[in-house]
């Protein structure tokens, strides 16, 4: 980090802080719902798809369907709820499918799981390094200066015993 004796910039640390916090923002608050999507830990129910609903960005549509949840047990009734990973060629109106609510508001999922946990952790992860790299840029110490080699030829500046003056005078010039 700031082994070349420069202080690090002050501009970088406060983007990289800020793009740490942005990131745990974004991630820390949806770990629970991913696990639980991922774990399709909730009350299990049927979706009922009612409308195809799209949306267009970058050159690019993503399709849903809309509709209504029901719990097998009859506790949990949701309107206007999303299916996750649904798509155009998913469902017919009026169509059902086996569905869990895992607690994300607007949005159940299929009883195989859901792999959107991987970008929440991945997400997670990135802020935790990018913090840490601030941290360590402005909370350690700085690094202490290298010790200078000694003057003979042992890297690792100890003489071997047998070698000293007594045994051979005059063959050591420090």
């Amino acid at each position: 980090m700031a082994t070349s004796g420069r202080k690090p910039s002050g501009f970088v640390s406060l983007l990289l802080l800020l793009a740490g916090i942005l990131l745990f923002w974004m991630s820390v608050p949806n770990l629970g719902t991913a696990a639980r999507a991922a774990t399709t830990d909730g009350p299990r129910g049927t979706f009922t798809a009612t409308r195809l609903m799209c949306f267009g960005h970058a050159g690019h549509t993503t399709c849903e369907w809309l509709g209504t949840f029901q719990s097998d047990d009859g506790t949990v009734e949701l309107e206007g709820v999303k299916l996750y990973g649904s798509g155009s060629d998913t469902f017919e109106a009026g169509q059902t499918a086996p569905a869990v609510d895992v607690g994300n508001a607007g949005r159940v999922y299929n009883r195989t799981g859901s792999h959107a946990w991987i970008i929440t952790v991945v997400l997670a992860v990135l802020a935790y390094v990018l913090l840490a790299v601030v941290a360590r840029r402005h909370l350690m110490p700085p690094p202490l200066p290298r010790k200078r080699k000694p003057p003979h030829d042992d890297p690792r500046g100890v003489r071997p015993a047998f070698l000293d003056e007594a045994m051979f005078p005059g063959d050591f010039t420090d």
